[in-house]
């Protein structure tokens, strides 16, 4: 067995945020990269689970077959993982998970054997905070508003969320998760920032149907990349409107194995996803042989993770990763394996975040904030959006019926906002993987990046411009009818002046026949800040104007508003961000 260095501080899979601790007093770290002490985690040692292995057997070999080899050597089968033959496997007592390797590797059905890989929380959560901030940098940063002129997520698009489950539904917690989760805590409750729809998934921790978060890691990875717009509450994902499909490999407290994650990615190609968003990681080769395990330990301890991503994109699944938190230019796995998109995070000057991991092969950067204070709102620059109040340590668990506006750092932050834009190009109607990633290459911004020729390590092809990619498309013909379509939903109400705006904006609403008009302005808590138009009148166009200023007069602040419309065509609702 390989004892766990006494200098790592890292577990060995980590879903790849950093919920912030200190937001309170932002000038510790005010422009500065230096990485605050939330970042490190104890190791969870050994690494991996010690009375097991995931023993791969070869084709052909059925399941008697494989519990009879398995109990030659005194092993025991606990459950078979994939229809290819990956299995879990209990030990015998009194060995170890080396010599286990060495002799269940060595049985002339079994194509592998290697150790089943802890995953753990890298998440340290803060209390919400409220008030005027520049909430919405990161919207602004990939051009998500200029986007939904042009397209909007289509619900025959599936987005799977591979994490740590999903707030989807409300649901009576079950006896056997009632321990994991804050005292008194009876129902999990659905995100009022996640409507649906969604496919039905699956929790692969619990073993059961209800792929509930009781992290919170998870319920902010899928607004972030396809929260709903328009409800008054909260920011807006940036594929809104797409089929979530929750998938849960992450336990309570961010810990996993990759037993799970294994299942996580295979479900989610058998059940049609078009894309996959894995905000979680394994550390790169390099910092693991730092840690100070053996090539030959290490030689398949990561082919479950390459067969099942392969197993998905043979089925058309565009599989989207974050590159990791541990500030290397290395790519931690599974972003790092080939054909997966890897996401590195920025802060809001575009500039890659202090714990961003990078290196060769890259594919593009995006928002995942970092521990500056550099836009001027008092507040360090983090991600923000509405999730549930979420795990901090043992004594401070998750409560999956609280919603409040929290957040975080990380690349778990900035891979979502790919994934979103990847779903909303298929929205557009454009399939291809290779078309895609070409479409957001040549639309991304590379301000402070090494090179020019789409190759740089620390950022990619750089930051993704998501208004860009779509207006390229259009541009080329590309999905021309569904964006097309897209514009038709978005009914006779627009927004005609810029957005993101500096502090006024103009509506223009079309009345097909007269009637009574009501036009109001709310914030993103759902409270009403300035009835605008109020009153009938005659078919035709009608301009609303708004000075940016509320019903008493005062200028509102930076963040994000809402234009709700009611006309004798019906109702809509038209989203504009505010920068002061």
């Amino acid at each position: 067995m390989i004892p766990a260095p006494s200098s790592v501080r890292f577990a060995l899979v980590l879903p790849l945020a950093l919920l912030a601790a200190a937001l309170l007093a932002p000038a510790a770290h005010a422009n500065s990269n230096v990485m605050p002490l939330e970042t490190a985690y104890p190791w969870r040692a050994p690494g991996y689970v010690p009375d097991e292995l995931l023993v791969k057997f070869k084709d052909g070999v059925g399941r008697a077959k494989a519990i009879s080899a398995l109990r030659s050597k005194g092993a025991t089968l606990k459950r078979a993982l994939t229809p290819d033959g990956l299995t879990q496997v209990q030990i015998p007592v009194g060995t170890t998970v080396d010599e286990e390797m060495d002799s269940l590797g060595a049985l002339p059905d079994v194509e592998y054997a290697t150790a089943n890989g802890y995953a753990a929380g890298f998440s340290t959560p803060n209390d919400p905070l409220f008030g005027v901030f520049d909430l919405t940098w990161n919207l602004r940063d990939v051009g998500a508003t200029g986007a939904w002129d042009i397209v909007t997520g289509d619900p025959s698009v599936v987005l799977a969320i591979i994490d740590s489950g999903v707030a989807y539904e409300d649901h009576a917690i079950p006896d056997y998760e009632l321990p994991n989760l804050a005292p008194g805590t009876k129902m999990y409750r659905q995100s009022p920032e996640l409507p649906g729809p969604f496919r039905p998934g699956y929790d692969f921790v619990n073993n059961d149907d209800h792929p509930n978060d009781d992290e919170g890691h998870g319920t902010f990875v899928a607004t972030i990349a396809a929260g709903q717009a328009n409800n008054h509450i909260g920011a807006a994902g940036i594929a809104f409107g797409v089929t979530i499909l929750p998938i849960k490999v992450l336990e309570s407290n961010s810990n996993g194995q990759m037993s799970a994650i294994v299942q996580g990615i295979r479900y989610a190609a058998d059940q049609g996803a078009n894309v996959a968003n894995l905000s979680l990681g394994f550390p790169p080769m390099s910092q693991l042989l730092a840690f100070g395990y053996t090539k030959k330990f290490l030689k398949d301890f990561f082919r479950p993770l390459k067969d099942a991503v392969k197993y998905a994109q043979s089925r058309g699944v565009i599989l989207v990763a974050a590159a990791g938190n541990f500030s290397v230019p290395d790519i931690s796995f599974p972003a790092g394996l080939p054909g997966v998109i890897s996401v590195a995070a920025t802060g809001v000057d575009d500039k890659i975040a202090s714990y961003s991991s990078g290196g060769p092969g890259l594919s593009f950067s995006a928002p995942g904030g970092d521990f500056t204070e550099i836009n001027g709102d008092h507040i360090q620059d983090a991600v923000a959006d509405v999730s549930i109040k979420p795990f901090r340590a043992i004594g401070s668990l998750c409560k999956p019926d609280s919603f409040n506006t929290f957040f975080f750092f990380g690349t778990s932050g900035a891979a979502p906002h790919v994934s979103g834009a990847v779903a909303l190009l298929m929205s557009q109607g454009i399939r291809s993987q290779g078309l895609i990633e070409e479409l957001l290459r040549d639309t991304a911004v590379n301000p402070w990046g090494r090179t020019s020729n789409g190759a740089d390590p620390v950022y990619g092809a750089g930051v993704i411009q998501i208004d860009k990619a779509v207006q390229l498309a259009a541009a080329r013909g590309l999905g021309a009818k569904l964006a097309l379509g897209a514009a038709n939903r978005l009914g006779a109400t627009r927004l005609m002046s810029e957005n993101p705006s500096r502090g006024s904006a103009t509506l223009s609403l079309r009345l097909s026949r007269p009637g009574a008009v009501r036009v109001q302005l709310y914030d993103v808590s759902g409270r009403l800040v300035r009835i605008l138009d109020q009153g009938s009148y005659p078919a035709g166009e009608r301009v609303i104007r708004w000075d940016g200023k509320d019903d008493h007069g005062e200028r509102v602040g930076s963040g994000v508003y809402f234009f709700h419309a009611e006309t004798p065509d019906g109702v809509e609702n038209r989203r504009v961000a505010v920068l002061r």
